[in-house]
């Protein structure tokens, strides 16, 4: 049949559409070459001698109510005349591995984005490891590789992937957002692989790392970083504390007589909760609590007091007001919070460089979602080469070409 301007769409240079046959559902689109363009060889641009041909197959993207397009074309064999290269020539836009076109694996990866591998069956006539296979090549060939240049602030935190302590390690581009690396495990290993990429230079110019106080990261940091700052992250610093926290409660509740058990009991988050978080019924109950236990009562209202030390804006008034609060756990009498602000003391130009740097792991913290959303639709993930390229992707807003 012939119908205008169908050479458009499938616009293959070298080819010419022959014939094209539609039934409900499936469409077959034919092309021949054309004998007008001389046979160029891909190695040296020289012409190419024919040697045979083989007719082959390839799915393109839907046509009206067809949903399945398969296109049938010749495939050239020849040998160039000047460099000798015995190749074979497809049309272009056409992968001869994956037997489909370009366009159509394009198509794919842009679903993969948006939804889960398994569901792209619903809508197209290819398999859930196809889709994987496809997806992955697109990323691989056209997702930029991380810009490694002009890194001044890092961010750097483990994530759990997958159940038995299935970690890895990320490190974040703490300006941009762009995900950097990504490694197995959570040990030294795993963040010296990512040093390994940069050379001297890229590593004088990083100022300011984020890492937690309680990771393995700190001595590779200073080790291949000895002129940046170390920043320990706020955000971890005061979930240790909900440990501290969490700890006296237990103690507590054992020492408690059975009317104080009542009190006790049920107060765990409430504890944890900032006042502006809590409802009326919350603010009673851990107000009662607070009157009958006095060490509840001193690490709690310590815990406030913890926060406003990333409030100062000068070191100086920083080192004051933390000076002044490790004094005030020590004396407290409460042994768990005592031994806590012993281990801060250590950490002591760590947690100030906030100070000067402004800095957290919450971009990162917040990217996690991304993480988890990304493994939850994926029903798991079980190589991490393709789990960076998904979160690569997500970090630049990679959106494949068409």
């Amino acid at each position: 049949m012939y119908v205008h301007g169908i050479r458009r769409l499938f616009a293959f240079a070298g080819y010419v559409v022959a014939k094209i046959t539609m039934a409900a559902d499936v469409g077959q689109v034919f092309l021949r070459r054309d004998k007008r363009f001389r046979l160029a060889c891909p190695v040296c641009g020289g012409t190419m001698a024919y040697n045979r041909t083989k007719i082959q197959t390839a799915k393109d993207l839907a046509l009206g109510t067809a949903n399945v397009v398969i296109l049938t074309y010749e495939a050239v064999q020849g040998r160039c005349v000047a460099c000798g290269a015995a190749v074979t020539i497809h049309p272009p836009g056409i992968d001869p591995h994956a037997r489909a076109t370009r366009r159509l694996m394009h198509f794919v990866a842009r679903l993969a984005r948006y939804m889960p591998l398994s569901h792209i069956r619903d809508l197209l006539p290819i398999s859930a490891a196809t889709a994987y296979r496809w997806d992955r090549a697109v990323l691989e060939k056209h997702l930029p590789e991380p810009n490694l240049d002009d890194l001044r602030i890092l961010l750097i935190d483990e994530k759990a992937v997958r159940k038995r302590h299935g970690y890895v390690t990320l490190v974040m581009n703490g300006e941009s957002g762009e995900l950097l690396h990504l490694a197995k495990g959570k040990k030294k290993e795993s963040l010296q692989s990512f040093f390994d990429k940069l050379g001297q230079d890229q590593k004088k110019r990083i100022v300011a790392v984020a890492i937690d106080r309680a990771g393995a990261y700190y001595e590779v940091v200073r080790e291949q970083l000895p002129e940046a700052d170390i920043v320990f992250d706020k955000f971890h610093l005061i979930q240790n504390y909900h440990k501290v926290i969490d700890q006296v409660r237990r103690e507590e509740w054992h020492k408690a007589s059975q009317e104080d058990e009542g009190v006790i009991k049920g107060q765990r988050y409430n504890l944890f909760r900032n006042p502006e978080n809590r409802t009326a019924p919350q603010t009673r109950s851990l107000m009662a609590l607070l009157r009958v236990n006095e060490n509840l009562a001193k690490v709690y209202i310590l815990k406030d007091a913890f926060r406003q030390l990333w409030t100062y804006t000068y070191r100086a008034w920083a080192e004051k007001y933390f000076d002044k609060w490790i004094d005030w756990a020590l004396v407290s009498g409460v042994e768990a919070l005592r031994k806590f602000a012993r281990s801060l003391v250590k950490a002591k130009d760590e947690i100030l460089n906030y100070c000067k740097h402004r800095i957290t792991t919450a971009r990162l913290e917040g990217f996690n979602n991304t993480v988890s959303r990304i493994i939850h639709r994926a029903c798991g993930i079980q190589n991490l080469d393709y789990l960076f390229l998904k979160l690569r992707q997500e970090s630049i807003d990679f959106v494949p070409p068409k």
